[in-house]
């Protein structure tokens, strides 16, 4: 048996020689996702071409209305040639990393600290690792701690603790309402289980319900504080002081 300070999976280096190249990150989501050979995401079928884009370059526009050009490198796709079908996907398509223009290696990278990190690591810890900006580094925190904590279609049961908060700038006693500049996040966590924390629109109890809904088993026992539910699932919860 392994002792307590034996490491399970690929260090840092280790993941950055393995998949220090975005073609090397393809290869792998690649055979990880079909290893029986590159199936058509749409149709199922088996008649696939591949290519590749050409590199472009798009203006973007930060916060203080300063716009600058940059790169869009090259990418592999992939094309069915069903004649019904003709769906185009990548190898990132319905994964976490879709809809990114953060490159591949830096996505791994970012995993492998995610995993590495026995007691965590802040999105601002993130930010110096892959030198990027924080907003990137807090959207790949979030996006990977989302994937981790999928149920897969379990729901949570048990006895359940849920509760809000609110991520962002500092608190000011002197604005009454700082809190409601802030991110709202819900998080629920299953007693000596599984935990889930969502980003809300509006942390109200038509959105909370609803991410209970999804999240929690109606048998469970759902434990708040200081929470005022909603006659909708006032039956699900137990509301402590």
């Amino acid at each position: 048996m392994a002792g307590k300070t034996h490491r399970v999976g690929q260090s840092i280096i280790e993941t950055t020689e393995a998949f220090g190249t975005v073609g090397a990150c393809v290869s792998y989501l690649e055979a990880a996702r079909w290893p029986e050979g590159i199936k058509c995401l749409q149709c199922g079928g088996s008649r696939i071409s591949k290519f590749v884009t050409s590199e472009t370059s798009r203006n973007i526009t930060n916060r203080n209305g300063e716009s600058k050009t940059v790169a869009v490198p090259a990418r592999q796709l992939y094309q069915c040639l069903e004649t019904t079908c003709k769906f185009q996907f990548s190898v990132t398509t319905g994964t976490i990393f879709n809809d990114t223009h953060l490159p591949l290696n830096k996505w791994f990278l970012a995993v492998a600290l995610m995993t590495n990190a026995r007691k965590g690591i802040s999105a601002k810890q993130m930010e110096r690792h892959l030198d990027v900006s924080y907003k990137t580094a807090w959207y790949l925190c979030h996006r990977i701690r989302r994937a981790m904590s999928e149920t897969g279609g379990v729901l949570f049961t048990g006895v359940i603790e849920a509760d809000e908060t609110y991520v962002g700038r500092k608190y000011d006693k002197r604005r009454k309402r700082a809190k409601y500049d802030k991110a709202p996040v819900f998080g629920v966590i299953e007693r000596g289980g599984r935990v889930r924390a969502a980003h809300l629109e509006q942390a109200n109890r038509h959105q909370v319900f609803q991410e209970i809904k999804s999240t929690v088993a109606p048998e469970a026992k759902i434990m708040t504080d200081e929470s005022s539910p909603s006659s909708a699932f006032r039956s699900m919860v137990t509301t402590t002081t």
